[in-house]
């Protein structure tokens, strides 16, 4: 057919081209050496070893049973991504895939703010990549790292067709629901994408009127994209059959008017409290740094407020939308009524974005403000160096605990095995206490005192949870299970010293019980 025959067809590879120019070309280039670089740097480590622990334990090779669990909790897009990409928890398959979403999620970033400059595209790319909220990820559930940055990628690419327009915004609502299908707190990411967005117009001088309508537009979608999402949710728990679980952690479980002013306050200070926090590894350093970064937003502020040219509405709505920003930055916290962890506190980082955004000025300022322009870029590096000095020591700790739990693990086994009357698979074995609660072997190592963030990640001698689960799953010992029994309340099982003593392994009523540690807690599936 001629070109005249398919004017569709022809049309459609017109507006490709348009959008595929060289200099697009370059940036994708660019932000995919400088994401693949930076992930090398920051979690190549990770990436080419195995260290599982915490959930990792049971779900390197993923459950076939899983589906429903995904259904309950809503990430029902989870299961057919993990058919995709194999049965098996594969670190460095998982690296790939982690390197072409994030750098991805770069590209559009830089296109969706604009960011001209060489530096600020690479910088881009180099902090979403080693973001720490992706750090913790990768060093409790490596399984599901590349999942959190598929999630990722689809709310920015929901954002960034959100500001298309007309038809563009019904395939951001789809990537919407599809970031919540994989993984909710990611949601915040887009809200805040949206806040910085409004943030920009605004400083370029723009209307009130047009910023507050936008607003509402995007308030609107990114309402339409949830009330869908839990729509589908709901459809598939009624039709599947199964309870919906953690709505109660959640707004969702009910709040009043107080509680809810309650938690932005607290959302907000404790925002405020993180980036004056000097515990990390650049110490006190990494809070002057965080200083003087808001020192140049602050100066970019006011150049911008007393620019001549901006009428009152818009100064008034700038500073309103500004005064937004940590609460939109921590609203993780708020939507789940305060149970946020670390390891959903990614928006929070998009501080960093906002400086390189605040300083893509104009080519008439840009000679002017180029001192600021390379303190700026040099603080940054200082945050990025930061996270892949923090990345390598979390993934060397989980190293540490994995080898040091695989040896206690043969320990376990062999005392098991030289019990009279033990039969492999045949004799039941029940664990009492925790590996990870044993006050004997987890006593603390100095030197990783200062990568202190989030439970579950700094147990010296066991990988956090769990015994039973590192036998069965990651070692293949036939181990006959008993997870029914609370043995704990057995005055014979009370008397028992804690692993290693002498008297903590022993036959009860016909059952090997293990005693991990004096506390309550007991192992679980």
């Amino acid at each position: 057919m001629s070109r005249e025959q398919q004017p569709n067809l022809y049309a459609l590879g017109d507006k490709f081209r348009g959008f595929w120019t060289p200099k697009v070309g370059h940036i994708w280039k660019r932000v995919l050496l400088s994401a693949a670089l930076f992930t090398l740097a920051a979690h190549g480590f990770l990436f080419t070893n195995e260290f599982f622990s915490h959930d990792s334990i049971s779900y390197f090779t993923y459950a076939t049973g899983s589906v429903p669990f995904y259904i309950s909790i809503g990430r029902f897009v989870i299961p057919a991504y993990e058919w995709l990409k194999g049965a098996v928890a594969a670190p460095w398959l998982i690296g790939l895939l982690f390197l072409l979403w994030t750098a991805l999620s770069s590209f559009l970033l830089v296109r969706l703010f604009q960011i001209r400059s060489v530096g600020g595209q690479i910088l881009t790319s180099g902090l979403v990549c080693t973001n720490l909220a992706l750090t913790l990820t990768g060093a409790t559930y490596i399984y599901c790292m590349d999942e959190y940055a598929f999630a990722l990628l689809a709310c920015v690419l929901a954002v960034y067709c959100f500001t298309k327009g007309r038809w563009w915004s019904m395939a951001g609502l789809v990537s919407l629901v599809a970031s919540l299908s994989v993984y909710q707190p990611y949601f915040t990411v887009a809200a805040s994408l949206c806040l910085l967005l409004l943030l920009r117009r605004a400083a370029k001088g723009e209307s009130a009127g047009h910023v507050i309508a936008s607003a509402i537009r995007y308030l609107g979608l990114l309402a339409a994209g949830f009330v869908v999402y839990f729509g589908a949710w709901t459809l598939l728990c009624t039709v599947s059959g199964v309870a919906k679980r953690r709505v109660e952690e959640s707004v969702l479980g009910g709040l009043n008017l107080g509680k809810l002013l309650d938690l932005i306050v607290h959302a907000n200070v404790s925002y405020v409290k993180e980036l004056f926090d000097g515990s990390g590894i650049l110490g006190h350093l990494l809070p002057v740094v965080h200083v003087l970064l808001l020192v140049i937003l602050f100066w970019r502020l006011g150049k911008i407020l007393l620019d001549q040219s901006m009428q009152m509405g818009g100064r008034v709505l700038l500073l309103l939308l500004a005064c937004l920003i940590p609460t939109a930055f921590r609203s993780a916290e708020i939507l789940l009524a305060g149970s946020a962890t670390e390891l959903m506190t990614f928006a929070g980082e998009l501080l960093y974005l906002l400086v390189i955004v605040a300083l893509e000025s104009d080519e008439g300022g840009r000679e002017r403000e180029y001192p600021v322009r390379m303190a700026a870029m040099f603080l940054l590096c200082c945050v990025l160096w930061q996270h892949v000095v923090y990345a390598n020591q979390v993934y060397m700790k989980k190293e540490l605990e994995h080898q040091a739990t695989l040896t206690l693990a043969s320990r376990v086994i062999d005392r098991v095995e030289l019990l009279e009357g033990y039969i492999p698979g045949e004799t039941p074995v029940a664990f009492v206490g925790r590996l990870d609660d044993n006050s004997y072997l987890n006593h603390g190592r100095e030197a990783f005192s200062n990568i202190q963030r989030t439970v579950g990640l700094w147990k010296d001698y066991g990988a956090t949870y769990n015994m039973g689960r590192y036998l069965t799953d990651y070692l293949n010992y036939p181990l006959l299970w008993d997870t029914e029994t609370d043995f704990s309340q057995w005055t014979e099982v009370q008397e028992m010293p804690a692993f290693p003593a002498a008297d903590s392994i022993a036959m009860v009523d016909g059952t090997v019980v293990v005693k991990l540690s004096s506390c309550g807690r007991n192992e679980v599936e």
